[in-house]
């Protein structure tokens, strides 16, 4: 692994949200079709989602509106008009416009509809029909902002054809964790700031949602002689992912950088590293390289699941960076790395993942308290995974485990899931 790598890496996996990803996409897909149709009036749209983009979408909260609705998010896209956004579509939503979405509503006939796709988990369709009669489709599929097809009238719109799928693919694959381990010992760090400075603002606006909440959960709240309570330590990470995370699960204006296709996975893998370096006081070279450990632990999980998961990707991603983390900060070795991440797997690989909604808050926090409480256990040398059942010693293998169950054994979860909800 070297720094061109790692720099493709971040520009594939880092993207900025505002809201829940997969309700921003469905903002995204109307915008879209509003803005190809801005000088006409809209009478009728017809949106086909893949099962797993609807699981993840269906009961979440739209940024403004502040309560679930997928025809809500469909209006507000058209309202918007700003596919530039992209996945960041809501960001200008006014209360002006959350005003205006039931009368757009009343006059326009709506159908959702989901299923199944062999080939994919992430699929959207969008047929929007003006009153005069034309009419545009737009699909996405593969990723949250990959438009492969726009057509006006049956013609694809040659402007804005896309051949951007192959830009998009994560063409690199992080092969073993070891790789990722000696790349951050590098320190090649060389044109990364946007990846630091996002961190950074994770941070911060999390800190600063804790105040306003009137939350003492601050690093400099933590009395002195507890920094080395691994429970008080993890109870106040918990706090600050979850307040972040929350916001963006209610439908606040709230915006995130997400992590491999997830908000809340960039909201435990780039608070983690800052919250651990702010409360140890470490120096801004390791800061850095904790940054850098925990983005890539993210992506390297996440690389074996697909892109909408049925188990909880963005769980096992977050408390395999955290136990990586606090492990790397306290001078824990490769092997100890290994060991925490394989521990905490090994009690959390029945995380199911049953639509995004407001408990995916405390999925992602529980989720980091338990990384950092395994990495203590392994360097305490109070506990290390046995190597039995879908974990095994080999660190790598448990990964593949993993992604294995997730995308073949439990492939046809979803729609036992989707029925119970």
């Amino acid at each position: 692994m070297d720094r061109i790598t790692v720099e493709k890496l971040i520009k594939r996996n880092i993207q900025k949200t505002i809201g829940c990803t997969d309700i921003g996409v469905v903002g995204y897909i109307a915008s879209i079709g509003a803005y190809v149709l801005r000088h006409k009036k809209i009478n009728k749209i017809d949106l086909l989602m893949s099962d797993e983009l609807y699981k993840n979408s269906v009961n979440v909260g739209v940024p403004g509106i502040r309560k679930s609705g997928l025809d809500q998010a469909l209006a507000l896209g058209i309202l918007l008009k700003n596919p530039k956004k992209q996945l960041s579509v809501f960001e200008t939503v006014t209360e002006d416009d959350t005003s205006k979405i039931n009368d757009l509503l009343r006059d326009i006939e709506v159908h959702i509809s989901h299923q199944k796709f062999l080939d994919t988990v992430l699929f959207e369709k969008l047929t929007m029909t003006s009153t005069d009669g034309d009419t545009v489709e737009i699909v996405i599929r593969d990723f949250y902002d990959n438009v492969v097809s726009i057509k006006k009238n049956g013609e694809y719109l040659k402007s804005t054809e896309k051949n951007q799928l192959i830009d998009k693919v994560l063409l690199y694959k992080i092969e073993n964790y070891e790789s990722i381990y000696q790349f951050v010992e590098t320190e090649d760090f060389l044109g990364f700031d946007e990846l630091f400075q996002i961190a950074d603002i994770q941070y911060e606006n999390s800190r600063e949602a804790l105040k306003t909440h009137h939350l003492a959960y601050l690093s400099e709240d933590i009395p002195q002689n507890q920094k080395e309570n691994i429970h008080i330590l993890s109870a106040y990470l918990k706090e600050h992912i979850e307040i972040s995370s929350k916001k963006r699960m209610l439908g606040d204006i709230f915006t995130v950088y997400g992590v491999a296709g997830s908000g809340n996975l960039g909201i435990g893998t780039l608070i983690t590293p800052v919250f651990l370096s702010d409360v140890f006081n470490l120096s801004e070279s390791m800061k850095k390289k904790l940054i850098v450990l925990s983005f890539l632990t993210s992506v390297y999980v996440k690389q074996e699941m697909n892109v909408v998961t049925v188990l909880c990707g963005t769980g096992h991603a977050t408390g395999s960076s955290t136990a990586a983390c606090y492990t790397y900060a306290k001078g824990g070795t490769l092997n100890d790395m290994k060991d925490a991440m394989n521990l905490y797997l090994s009690t959390s690989m029945g995380y199911v993942c049953d639509g995004a909604k407001l408990s995916c808050t405390y999925k992602v926090s529980f989720a980091a308290m338990n990384g950092l409480i395994s990495s203590d256990m392994v360097l305490r040398k109070q506990a290390s995974c046995n190597g039995l059942g879908l974990n095994k010693m080999d660190l790598d293998q448990t990964i593949k485990n993993l992604g294995k169950l997730n995308n073949e054994i439990l492939d046809g979860a979803n729609k036992g899931i989707i029925s119970l909800i």
